[in-house]
């Protein structure tokens, strides 16, 4: 069932205005502000405009009844290479800056999270003259900062010729780090388990690692790890010991899918989103290069997350359930495809309206960045209510690609995310939107209809909407 398919009509003149120069926009008084809403908003006269000249982000504000007035998470940061200053600003439902947090640390594709005690735990490059990721995202260091910026845990990479983090992270309830990892496999290592390398000389295949952080002392322990290269199915050399039928292991990976890895030929999966679900101690990942969000069991060990066996789900670190693109594991055809280049797959919290389901930011571009804008395309946001069974596993019919139902659906003719971003779901049940690219952030409604926009002076990856009481520590 699908509740809500685009915004209503007198919202594509709202949206007018998020294509006006900001510089416009500022120099404008309040009256003329009103005035312009007057003329271009009739049929929504409430809109309120905060044009204060000190903030870095301003706040449109479409519908007062519906909005809800959280705290916004803003962490700035080189997401298209423009030399923009790393910090991570709080805002109030007016756009003033609540606490800033400044960084020694560059690099962008990757978010910062509040953690409840005032923290923030971020990512990036320390000493970058030094770094050799050079991939898109990849970064050397994780921090937890407190409200000053200073720093009070940081983990380094634990090998800098061959392990880096990227794109995203997740702080778990027990206080424990879920990070994405690149691990460079060198042409040897990778032929070995399947992958045909052309003229690659390496590549760098998916991790995670759960890190328990010591605030005491510093100290840093990797207490479970997860491979991509342990859960592997090719047809290709019937020599290895991962040779198989592609569409009979649908719990496993193609690491030879697609065809073609162009433009970024040593990135074979690229997960670009993590998220945890604690009650079903299980994690979503998003890969941009399969076009699909899979789900694992996190219960296991580190030796049963490399095996098929262990973990409450009796499969060990296997896939429990994937989804977007049937294709990727030979059950579906093109047109099958759902999902194309999806950001911020996430389970929506305990307590709040959808608890349980996932939403995803469907980008819906070719490759992912800049030169993926195609005339007519539009992203689009996914709220999908799973076949999960009561021990934890996913419904599913051997022979079939997985399915899922969609309860809530968005788009919009305006919105067009090209690279990056994420939505996540609000207590009011309305919905926080991030469009990387063109440094726009918006509340939506269960309607579909934008209740508010957050326009920034620098891109972010993903924003965050925080309750009062969740930042206390800091407005306090």
């Amino acid at each position: 069932m699908i509740t809500a398919v685009t915004v209503a009509t007198g919202q594509l003149g709202q949206l007018v205005v998020k294509q006006l120069k900001i510089s416009f926009i500022r120099l404008l008084s309040l009256l003329c502000v009103l005035y312009f809403n007057l003329m271009i908003f009739p049929n929504d006269l409430s809109a309120q405009t905060n044009t204060a000249k000190s903030s870095p982000i301003q706040v449109t504000v479409y519908n007062p009844d519906d909005l809800y007035k959280g705290y916004l998470l803003w962490h700035q940061s080189d997401e298209l290479q423009e030399d923009v200053e790393n910090i991570s600003l709080l805002t109030d439902e007016n756009g003033n800056v609540i606490n800033t947090w400044k960084t020694n640390l560059t690099s962008g594709g990757a978010p910062a999270y509040l953690l409840e005690n005032g923290l923030l735990i971020r990512t990036g490059i320390l000493n970058p003259e030094t770094f050799s990721g050079g991939s898109i995202a990849s970064t050397n260091t994780i921090q937890i900062v407190d409200t000053e910026g200073n720093v009070v845990w940081q983990y380094n990479s634990p090998d800098p010729e061959k392990i880096f983090f990227h794109h995203d992270f997740e702080p778990m309830p027990n206080g424990n780090i879920l990070i994405s990892i690149y691990h460079v496999l060198y042409a040897s290592e990778a032929k070995n388990l399947g992958w045909k390398m052309g003229e690659n000389d390496r590549l760098w295949v998916d991790e995670i690692y759960e890190i328990k952080p010591d605030l005491a002392n510093g100290a840093t322990e990797i207490v479970w790890k997860w491979s991509i290269a342990d859960h592997l199915i090719q047809d290709k050399n019937p020599d290895i010991a991962n040779y198989g039928i592609i569409s009979e292991h649908p719990e496993r990976i193609d690491p030879n899918f697609p065809k073609s890895y162009a433009p970024k030929g040593e990135m074979r999966q690229h997960v670009n989103s993590i998220d945890y679900n604690a009650d079903l101690d299980q994690i979503v990942l998003s890969s941009l290069i399969y076009n699909e969000i899979w789900i694992i069991d996190h219960s296991t060990t580190t030796s049963e997350a490399a095996s098929s066996k262990g973990g409450s789900s009796g499969k060990g670190g296997d896939l429990l359930f994937r989804y977007g693109n049937p294709a990727a594991y030979g059950l579906g055809k093109p047109q099958d495809q759902i999902f194309s280049k999806q950001h911020d797959a996430n389970w929506i919290e305990p307590g709040l309206p959808g608890e349980g389901n996932l939403i995803v930011h469907n980008n819906n571009t070719l490759f992912g960045r800049g030169q993926t804008i195609v005339e007519g395309r539009t992203s689009q946001i996914y709220e999908l209510k799973l076949p999960v069974i009561p021990d934890g596993t996913y419904k599913h019919t051997a022979g079939k690609a997985f399915e899922a139902e969609i309860v809530w659906f968005w788009e919009n003719p305006e919105y067009y995310a090209t690279f990056q971003g994420g939505a996540r779901r609000l207590p009011n049940g309305n919905t926080l939107i991030t469009d990387t690219v063109d440094r726009l952030v918006l509340q939506v409604n269960t309607k579909g209809d934008i209740v508010a926009e957050y326009k920034g002076s620098a891109p972010v990856y993903k924003a965050f909407m925080y309750s009062p009481d969740y930042v206390k520590n800091i407005t306090n």
